[in-house]
């Protein structure tokens, strides 16, 4: 079985030898594809990022009228910390929220001084509530408006930040559905290249393939070279583009840090250096093994 495996081995990598002008431009043009793979990765990664930040400065505020009592205002926030898809509630008192206005406007005297003179605080208790996920305010809303404590509520503002919701949604669902889509794009253009290359090394073959038929060779024994061959391919793409991206990515995070400070984008693939090396070299070899897969299995039925 040993020498049966390396006999295999040594043919796929033959073939991959022989060709070697065939070998290199399919080479090239799957670590181009790996690259723009590796690249929607870095992009997929940063809009997440972006969505994220987007995401966690979207809230819902309930605001309470002046004479509602703090008890009923803390039964409701306990009320929606039960809640599942409630991920924080934050009360702010009436004194908390005028402290806040005044430091918010700390070097503005008119505001100073109109707030001076004002002989009770005009602000109002509120809720600040962040949800788990941004689809999930619309059910909190509707909680709200249906608690016993509504009659307390002065207004709830998430139908002036519903927009920005709505926004922040569609930004996120178009980014992973364009996404996967590129993801298809790339991996249709990367099997379609090898398939190519190996129906051409199968071709060049054809003689010593059908010898092998002749002589009781079965599909597997003649397909597995073949195999060795597509997946060698990948191997070496997915080198490549390991080289080539790491380089890139340091050059493109050093001039976006200061576009986007909170994000690191060098730091986050380097910290995961293995598991990329890994994905890239495991997409390589599947895309290359369908493609041999592909072609000899359809020269196999002739």
């Amino acid at each position: 079985m040993r020498k049966v495996i390396k006999r295999i081995w040594q043919a796929g990598w033959t073939n991959f030898k022989r060709n070697s002008y065939l070998s290199f431009g399919t080479t090239g043009v799957m670590t181009l594809v790996l690259l723009l793979f590796a690249g929607l990765m870095a992009v997929q990664y940063v809009s997440g990022q972006i969505v994220s930040g987007l995401e966690n400065k979207v809230d819902v505020t309930a605001y309470f009228k002046q004479d509602a009592s703090e008890g009923d205002i803390l039964q409701v926030k306990q009320d929606l910390e039960t809640r599942p898809d409630v991920q924080r509630v934050t009360y702010v008192s009436r004194e908390q929220a005028l402290e806040d206005f005044k430091a918010k406007h700390a070097g503005e005297p008119l505001i100073q001084q109109s707030l001076a003179e004002l002989a009770d605080n005009p602000l109002e208790a509120s809720l600040n509530i962040k949800a788990r996920e941004s689809d999930q305010y619309a059910e909190i809303v509707s909680f709200l408006e249906g608690n016993k404590f509504r009659p307390v509520v002065d207004k709830i503002n998430y139908y002036e930040n519903e927009t920005v919701i709505r926004r922040v949604q569609s930004i996120a669902n178009g980014l992973r559905n364009w996404g996967l889509l590129a993801t298809f794009l790339l991996a249709a253009i990367a099997i379609l290249v090898t398939f190519n290359t190996i129906r051409l090394t199968i071709y060049n073959q054809r003689q010593e393939i059908e010898i092998m038929r002749l002589v009781g060779g079965s599909n597997s024994h003649i397909r597995a070279p073949f195999l060795i061959e597509g997946g060698l391919y990948g191997v070496f793409a997915g080198l490549a583009a390991t080289v080539i991206f790491y380089p890139a990515v340091w050059f493109v995070s050093s001039k976006a840090s200061s576009l986007l400070p909170d994000i690191s984008l060098i730091g986050y693939f380097a910290a995961n250096m293995i598991q990329f090396l890994l994905i890239v070299l495991g997409v390589g070899i599947i895309l290359g093994v369908i493609s041999s897969y592909i072609a000899i299995r359809r020269f196999l039925k002739v």
